[in-house]
């Protein structure tokens, strides 16, 4: 009886680490004025590695999977969209967090088809780049500081 439940288990544990890996992402997000996140980002984790974990599951032939991934992208870019604002003139606003909501669905994704241990390096690496800047960019700033 509940070897029938073994692979729904299996996809409920990937769901649920990709979710626990887009809060984390998501954590240094939170107040001000970004409109995203710890719920958002869990969530856009959760439905991209739901989806592709249907997609893997209940379509077998790579390029079905394959097609899915692309509209998850394509979707998860129009939820990147709408963080955008644009003030007066030419200053754009949110473009660190649309693009932290598409690392998020790639993280997602990522857990989904089942690979783990690259997830949580990647979801890690958004978490410091989001919270002390790219260490390119902060070597660079204080070189030009001295």
């Amino acid at each position: 009886m509940y070897e029938s439940l073994q692979p729904e288990l299996g996809m409920l544990l990937r769901v649920f680490f990709a979710s626990l890996l887009g809060f984390m992402i998501g954590i240094e997000r939170r107040g001000g004025p970004r409109g995203a996140g710890p719920r958002t980002f869990s969530l856009i984790c959760l439905g991209s590695a739901f989806f592709s974990v249907l997609a893997v599951v209940s379509f077998p032939a790579e390029t079905a999977t394959a097609r899915v991934v692309g509209q998850i992208v394509t979707g998860v870019g129009f939820i990147g969209a709408g963080v955008i604002w644009r003030q007066e003139g030419d200053i754009l606003h949110g473009i660190t967090t649309a693009a932290a909501i598409w690392v998020s669905a790639a993280v997602g994704l990522s857990v989904g088809l089942g690979y783990f241990v690259v997830a949580f390096f990647v979801a890690v690496m958004a978490m410091f780049i989001l919270a002390r800047g790219h260490p390119i960019e902060e070597a660079k700033k204080h070189i030009c500081t001295e």
